[in-house]
């Protein structure tokens, strides 16, 4: 068993729009249905939380005490995130060149995957797999902007693999 659910911050939920919403639930769905967070961290219910500088997951028990907590600073992958923001920029503006949009998705998968080995290094003690910070690191990018409108963002929840 890992986490049971993950929420978003309930004040950020009221504010986000419904597609924006459905994006979130998206990634969410994804780390919770097959990511493998570390032991001590399984069977909780996990809020999480975005400031400016980072997000935060809070881990609660069945009577919604906090038991753990972990912040994620964003300096962690702000550069990797521009990167992977400017790549998908360019996918979606270049999506009729079949070649050079074949060559941005591997790129893409790059960055993300460079993404997900910063977010290991930084916090080790988090998961258990790289394939989980890779989809930590797209809940990250889904609470940190606003995906709903760059096509290109959401295509790595079908292809989310281990290198």
């Amino acid at each position: 068993m890992t986490i049971r659910e993950i929420r978003v911050d309930e004040e950020l939920w009221n504010q986000a729009t419904a597609l924006r919403r459905a994006e979130w639930r998206a990634t969410i769905e994804d780390l919770v249905q097959d990511g493998q967070l570390a032991p001590k961290y399984t069977g909780y219910f996990v809020l999480a939380k975005v400031s400016p500088d980072a997000a935060e997951l809070e881990f609660l028990d069945d009577e919604g005490e906090l038991r753990e907590a972990v912040t994620i600073p964003f300096a962690i992958t702000a550069h990797i995130l521009s990167e992977y923001l400017q790549i998908i920029t360019r996918m979606d503006s270049e999506a009729h060149e079949t070649g050079r949009l074949e060559a941005l998705d591997m790129g893409k998968k790059v960055v993300h995957d460079t993404a997900a080995r910063a977010l290991a290094q930084a916090l080790p003690e988090l998961a258990a797999n790289h394939a989980t910070y890779r989809k930590l690191f797209s809940m990250l990018v889904a609470l940190q902007v606003d995906t709903t409108k760059l096509i290109h963002a959401r295509a790595h929840l079908f292809r989310d693999q281990e290198p």
